[in-house]
């Protein structure tokens, strides 16, 4: 008989959903390994103990470093933190979005920054 292993959440991550542009909010969304699934997540803002938010997704209303914790029955685990920074300059406002682990998000940054300045 095959059994089930139970598991707390474990690979907690944070992306993001859409498009960056000009003026537009940003969501950043949670994701994890478990079984079961993590129901419960909650969101940080970094060095504040209560939480800024409640559930998978969230859209931070200030610059910050922002971090996620997924819950099942069995624990919790967070995300590294991600910082938010908006630019206001020259009429545009640019939402940056780095990574404290994972050059991905750099990477992403990268070419989204040169699209806007070829745009």
């Amino acid at each position: 008989m095959c059994e089930l292993m139970m598991i707390h959440p474990k690979n907690v991550l944070v992306s993001f959903s859409g498009e960056i542009v000009e003026g537009d909010s940003v969501t950043l969304i949670c994701s994890s390994d478990s079984n079961p699934p993590a129901l419960n997540f909650s969101w940080f803002k970094k060095d504040e103990s209560s939480s800024v938010g409640s559930g998978q997704s969230f859209s931070p209303l200030q610059s910050g470093r922002f971090y996620c914790e997924a819950h099942n029955q069995h624990g919790s685990q967070r995300s590294d933190a991600v910082t938010v920074t908006v630019h206001h300059g020259a009429g545009k406002n640019v939402i940056v979005i780095t990574a404290a682990s994972g050059g991905g998000f750099i990477i992403i940054i990268i070419i989204i920054l040169i699209i806007l300045f070829i745009m």
